[in-house]
């Protein structure tokens, strides 16, 4: 049986050079022009591969992905970030989200079907991944990404959104910085609304509700914050 494919881009023409190009290949191609039009397709219909752009109207790649990952039907289902976002930082977040593979716009169409073949080949090959842990946490301080919460020494504490998926991406990744562009595109898909000028007002309120391990997050001046390892 051929291959199925999602590919969900809002850009018309890459999505008719995907189609035309995979289809030659062998593969059956679906097109979607919005995150939310692919999801909605996904309970009735569940492709092998979704090449998945990240900067669209509406709900973005990295929600996206998020979303299919959390979900018990298709949490395995591989995923290609292809994407005009070209910054390391921008590649390692898709990976780290999820994602199987990351290629940069403007792409080689060779190298493209090179990937789908390399992603296809190791899904067919790899039993699908165990759920990881719930939790993050540093000494006393202990958060659950399933209900966004937060525990200090065991005692319930009160995060906004925003503070969270602040938290959230700093204790993923201890020890590195983050700039203020990079903080924001990091919680975008908590459906929160943050600006470059916030961010210093909700890291500081973020270092009060830590109490104890506020010293935790860490200043580099002029560049941006981290966590300590």
């Amino acid at each position: 049986m051929k291959k199925k494919i999602f590919a969900v881009d809002d850009e018309k023409d890459i999505l008719e050079i995907l189609k035309i190009n995979l289809t030659s290949e062998g593969y059956e191609v679906n097109t979607f022009t919005s995150a939310e039009s692919a999801l909605s397709k996904l309970p009735s219909e569940i492709p092998d591969l979704i090449i998945l752009d990240i900067m669209m109207q509406g709900m973005d790649g990295y929600e996206f992905c998020k979303k299919i990952r959390s979900s018990k039907e298709f949490a395995a289902l591989p995923i290609i970030f292809l994407s005009a976002k070209t910054e390391e930082f921008d590649k390692i977040l898709g990976l780290e989200l999820g994602g199987d593979d990351y290629m940069s716009k403007p792409f080689s169409m060779k190298e493209l079907k090179s990937r789908v073949k390399a992603v296809l080949r190791r899904a067919s090959q790899t039993p699908a991944p165990v759920k990881i842990t719930n939790t993050l946490s540093y000494k006393g301080i202990e958060i659950n990404t399933d209900n966004y919460s937060l525990k200090i020494d065991g005692e319930d504490v009160e995060l906004t959104k925003t503070e969270f998926g602040i938290l959230e991406i700093f204790m993923k990744h201890p020890g590195k910085i983050f700039t203020r562009d990079n903080i924001i595109d990091s919680i975008r898909g908590h459906d929160v609304y943050v600006v470059d000028r916030t961010i210093d007002v909700h890291i500081m309120n973020l270092r009060k509700k830590l109490g104890p391990y506020k010293s935790a997050i860490k200043t580099l001046s002029g560049v941006g914050y981290g966590f300590k390892k």
